[in-house]
């Protein structure tokens, strides 16, 4: 059993997350971004949202550039365990949406940074201290997932010092690569692997006996 977390992102069934909870999936994404082709309210609704609840499986909610009144009502709505913010979000809006959230008794939401990877490491100094988990994805000229590999090598011989997700079309091709990773100065803070359009039968459904196959894969 590897001992990488698995998020699986992108759910728009319900009993898709209910079938990955059942296989001990760590967290399960759901997008609130109306632009996204997985665009959980194209299928579901904050009551399905609400009523699934597991005692070891995360719901996180992602978010691109949403005003953060939104974000907290989301969560009141839906039982969100987590909020990944995949825009331009700057410290301050970290700072007042954790402010709103403590308002709301909702301090123990995480809060996961998305940093979008180009062809140059990103600056992370400015987050430290604001963001509980960083998300690596691919960056891209439109927000969200691309099905893209980002240059795992920009990451390999930094520091991170924070958990983090690694995303950005991660597939059963990249189980060697993983393994690499974990040997690394960053795979020491290597904490969960987030996959989505890899493992899919259209956008937002998942082929889950591919990903239970992946799970078990993992060293």
């Amino acid at each position: 059993m590897s001992t990488l977390k698995i998020k699986v992102c992108g759910i728009t069934d319900i009993n898709q997350a209910i079938a990955l909870e059942a296989m001990g999936v760590d967290f399960i994404g759901f997008i609130f971004y109306p632009s996204s082709k997985r665009y959980v309210f194209n299928k579901l609704n904050a009551v399905d949202l609400k009523n699934f609840n597991s005692p070891h499986t995360r719901k996180v909610g992602v978010f691109v550039n949403e005003p953060v009144e939104s974000i907290v009502q989301m969560v009141i709505n839906t039982g969100l365990d987590m909020i990944q913010l995949h825009g331009d979000e700057e410290p301050e809006y970290y700072i007042q949406l954790r402010k709103k959230l403590l308002e709301a008794s909702l301090e123990q939401v995480d809060l996961i940074k998305v940093f979008r990877v180009g062809d140059k490491m990103p600056q992370l100094d400015p987050f430290n201290d604001i963001a509980d988990f960083y998300l690596f994805d691919t960056d891209s000229k439109l927000y969200g997932g691309t099905g893209a590999h980002f240059n795992w090598e920009l990451l390999k011989g930094n520091t991170i010092g924070k958990a983090y997700f690694l995303s950005g079309g991660i597939g059963p091709n990249d189980l060697g690569g993983i393994e690499v990773m974990k040997q690394t100065k960053a795979g020491k803070d290597l904490f969960a692997l987030d996959i989505n359009s890899q493992f899919e039968i259209a956008p937002g459904i998942k082929n889950i006996e591919k990903i239970k196959s992946f799970i078990d894969a993992l060293v």
